[in-house]
């Protein structure tokens, strides 16, 4: 395939795009508002402003809905819950689950605390402390939600990225919603975001390109309008999850299996020689770490 070149907005029909840089979250704009995975802690009171600037007045029905459980779409959540104490939280079944496991909240305390520390000056003064999160709405595969003001959307389990990713497709518009199930693009290549299993991530892009998508969210990037062009980028991350396995592969070979060798050269290469990523270090090698364990299970490793 050629050279990759999307070019992405901030905006289309109802649903907003919030903030610039690693800022994972998308609001649906109507008589109940939505906010799609509420990123990073430190972002609490930039969303918090931006929901007040746009749906001010209908934040009593207000919805927080996540594609996933992990620490930068979730990690706002606690924040915005206390300042809008009426707003219902959506999410997979699994994810609740994990929401109120103790482990889980640990480790999205520590790599909340990356940013929080990035950002404590402007922070002051807030509580952005990130605690359990209940789960009101259960969400599962063929759900369709209706909304006040007559709205509705479709739930696809989307797993791969991890084992309880969701995937939220508005029929009406067009517009789908998929977390990082379909990667996540930087400059010239798509991060391919099989943690979990990269026989699940393949087959849940493939079930979203038989979606009428006109215009889909991706996860740290912005709004990619057109269906053609979703179309293309879909085709283009499938290819990316197979080249960045045979990648994994030839590096497993090379270091006789040896996992650590493979992700300090992987990363050498792919994070330490560039700036300005879209995700910190340690978040980076842990995501690294789970790709080589998912490709190492294809062999039985």
């Amino acid at each position: 395939m050629s050279t990759i070149h999307f070019i992405f907005t901030d905006q289309y029909k109802r649903f907003i795009r919030v903030g610039k840089g690693h800022v994972p979250a998308y609001i649906f704009d109507d008589k109940q508002p939505i906010l799609f995975d509420p990123g990073v802690s430190a972002y609490g009171p930039l969303y918090y402003r931006k929901l007040i600037e746009t749906v001010d007045g209908r934040t009593d029905n207000l919805i927080l809905l996540f594609t996933h459980s992990h620490f930068d779409h979730c990690g706002a959540a606690p924040y915005l819950l206390r300042k809008f104490p009426k707003a219902k939280v959506g999410a997979s079944i699994r994810a609740a689950e994990v929401l109120n496991k103790q482990s889980a909240i640990n480790l999205m305390k520590r790599l909340n605390a990356e940013y929080e520390e990035e950002m404590k000056a402007e922070l002051k003064g807030e509580d952005i402390t990130f605690t359990a999160i209940n789960v009101d709405l259960q969400l599962k595969e063929g759900d369709s939600i209706e909304l006040k003001g007559g709205k509705s959307f479709q739930v696809f389990e989307t797993p791969g990225h991890t084992r309880d990713c969701l995937s939220y497709f508005f029929s009406d518009s067009g517009v789908l919603l998929a977390g990082e199930a379909v990667g996540v693009p930087e400059r010239d290549f798509i991060h391919s975001a099989f943690l979990a299993s990269y026989e699940d991530y393949v087959s849940s892009i493939e079930k979203l390109r038989s979606l009428n998508t006109e215009a889909l969210c991706i996860a740290h990037v912005g709004i990619l309008v057109g269906s053609r062009r979703v179309q293309d980028y879909l085709s283009r991350s499938l290819q990316a999850a197979q080249d960045y396995r045979e990648k994994i592969e030839r590096c497993l070979k090379k270091f006789e299996g040896d996992k650590e060798k493979v992700v300090n050269t992987i990363t050498a290469e792919e994070y330490d020689s560039r700036s300005n990523h879209i995700i910190n270090r340690n978040p980076y090698i842990l995501n690294l770490q789970a790709k080589v364990n998912a490709v190492c299970k294809l062999s039985g490793g």
